[in-house]
């Protein structure tokens, strides 16, 4: 019995030591064009929390990724990937996002990939209901959040100091954060300049890196498995040879015969509404305003650090569903001076960027509350395709 429970530790030891020994190099030589594909349509969360696969799709040259939020995954015809697929554009789209993403943990995901973003066009769309008044809360920060990212961050010698520390601190108000007590001393080591605990933040940052390590292997790992790419809901015939008029009212068409009521909601999402009381959420904005927000600093945090990267992005600011926000009450010139906020924030910055705001009441641009889709992916189809022939 003892041999073989000895045996058994020793087989366990040596698979283990292959894992965390086996060469960095020969395992990404074999993550495929085939894995990336794939990896496109999956909004696996950890693909969005690794690096390998979306190292690969940076340094594609005809690559320009989509980064955002829930609305990523609503696939339809107009889909940018659909859409893409369906013209044989001369780019092609990666969706890296879902529901609870916003700029801090786009921003980790940013800095990571700094040396794969200059000159790389990519595209982040802008959800104007991220920009509450906690703004990025622990409920959605802490199944989105990179652990491998965090380690990264601060081995990072690609990124300016000063946002480095900047983000850092930022980070270190979310619970999920400062319970990992390693991460947490190599951040305040960095952020003193190796001045606060020296000898205690010089051995975390030697644990860290191990620790980083590690959390690479498994990613390498993770990047071999095939991912189940979501039901695309393609329909080529309302794209193919069609020019934007008449996409537009395929677009409308769409939505037509998926929209039967006077919030311009997406049937089977208003039934569930409606089995969940619709009349109690009448009002239930009222006392909203997006205009004061810690997520403008975080904003700021992915702007800068594109801007260090030296990336191409351009920004896209989708309204929300204007008639669902009258029945919230939350008025229209109270919702306008959202709008005018971030165009000046973008404008400060000196960032191209495309405004949907004027959309708020536009059939079918917005599937359900918040969501672009159906036309608003026609109109955003376009710009893809205005900006990817800009030079």
């Amino acid at each position: 019995m003892i041999k073989k429970g000895f045996l058994a530790l020793l087989v366990a030891f040596v698979l283990f030591a292959a894992f965390v020994f086996f060469p960095n190099s020969w395992i990404k030589a074999w993550i495929s064009d085939a894995h990336v594909e794939q990896a496109k349509t999956s909004m696996a969360p950890l693909m969005f929390q690794g690096m390998y696969l979306q190292e690969r799709m940076l340094q594609e040259s005809n690559s320009m990724p989509l980064y955002g939020s829930s609305e990523l995954n609503r696939f339809d015809p107009f889909h940018p990937y659909n859409y893409v697929r369906a013209t044989d554009a001369p780019y092609s789209t990666f969706m890296i996002g879902r529901g609870g993403m916003q700029s801090i943990t786009h921003f980790l995901n940013f800095a990571a990939q700094e040396k794969n973003l200059k000159d790389k066009k990519i595209v982040f769309i802008i959800s104007p209901q991220w920009f509450t008044e906690k703004g990025m809360v622990e409920l959605h920060f802490s199944p989105n959040y990179s652990m491998l990212h965090a380690y990264d961050l601060a081995f990072n010698k690609e990124i300016d100091a000063t946002l480095r520390n900047d983000a850092m601190e930022r980070l270190l108000q979310f619970d999920t954060v400062k319970r990992d007590h390693l991460l947490q001393a190599m951040y305040q080591y960095k952020m003193s300049d190796g001045k606060e605990n020296p000898i205690m933040g010089r051995f975390a940052m030697m644990a860290g890196h191990v620790h980083k390590a590690l959390l690479e292997k498994k990613d390498l790992y993770y990047s071999l498995f095939p991912h189940k790419s979501h039901n695309l809901k393609s329909n080529d015939k309302l794209i193919t040879n069609q020019t934007f008029e008449q996409q537009l009212h395929h677009a409308e068409a769409y939505g037509e015969k998926r929209v039967s009521n006077e919030l311009m909601i997406e049937n089977k999402f208003y039934k569930r509404l409606e089995n969940s009381n619709l009349k109690k959420l009448e009002g239930f904005r009222k006392h909203e305003n997006y205009t004061e927000s810690p997520e403008y600093k975080d904003f700021q945090l992915v702007i800068d650090v594109l801007k260090d990267a030296g990336a191409k992005p351009l920004f896209v600011s989708i309204p929300v569903n204007g008639r669902w926000y009258d029945y919230g009450h939350y008025p229209q010139d109270r919702r306008q001076e959202y709008y005018k906020k971030m165009e000046q924030v973008l404008t400060a910055a000196d960032v191209p960027y495309v405004d949907f705001s004027d959309h708020e009441y536009d059939p079918y641009f917005i599937m359900d509350t918040i969501h672009i889709a159906w036309k608003g992916w026609v109109y955003l189809d376009q710009e893809l395709d205005k900006y990817w022939e800009q030079s």
